[in-house]
């Protein structure tokens, strides 16, 4: 098993007991203060690991496993990324590979997508470019969430940008 491998079981494992350590009673209401207050606790404990995590300007938060090389993308350059979405739980909730026939998403870079974290740290990457993004609520779901997306939830996006093609 290679290291990155190794890392990502870790912090999934991580994962899965941070949102196991504080069970929420039924029908107790998900608030911004909550979601913040797990959301600094995690990014210490990562931080505590010897992760070193690094802040867009949005405060989404971002782990490079692996450094890309040539410019970061711009509005309206071409990016095909391949991504796996999930929740502080451990729970998938997208996955490039069953979406896409070749894996990759491949999109024109603009300011916003549906989850405009993602987008806005995408912001962050160069070809060849692997992150772990840790994106709050605000630039998620946010107060409503979504179908299997609870109020007030982070998701964590693994992406590995494939291509940055400049517009020109």
């Amino acid at each position: 098993m290679s290291k990155k491998n190794i890392l990502f079981t870790v912090l999934i494992s991580l994962l899965i007991i941070i949102a196991s350590c504080k069970p929420e009673e039924e029908g107790e209401p998900r608030t911004r203060e909550t979601e913040w207050e797990e959301l600094d606790a995690w990014m210490k404990r990562l931080e505590d690991d010897g992760e070193d995590i690094d802040t867009t300007d949005l405060a989404v938060f971002y782990i490079v496993r692996k450094k890309g090389d040539g410019p970061f993308p711009k509005v309206g350059d071409n990016c095909t990324i391949s991504y796996l979405g999930f929740l502080p739980g451990g729970k998938k909730i997208e996955d490039s590979n069953e979406i896409y026939p070749n894996g990759k998403w491949s999109f024109v870079f603009k300011p916003q997508h549906v989850v405009e974290g993602l987008n806005n740290a995408i912001g962050y990457m160069n070809k060849g470019a692997e992150i772990e993004m840790y994106i709050h609520s605000d630039f998620a779901y946010g107060s409503k969430g979504t179908t299997g997306i609870p109020p007030f939830t982070t998701l964590v996006y693994r992406v590995t940008m494939h291509e940055m093609i400049p517009k020109n």
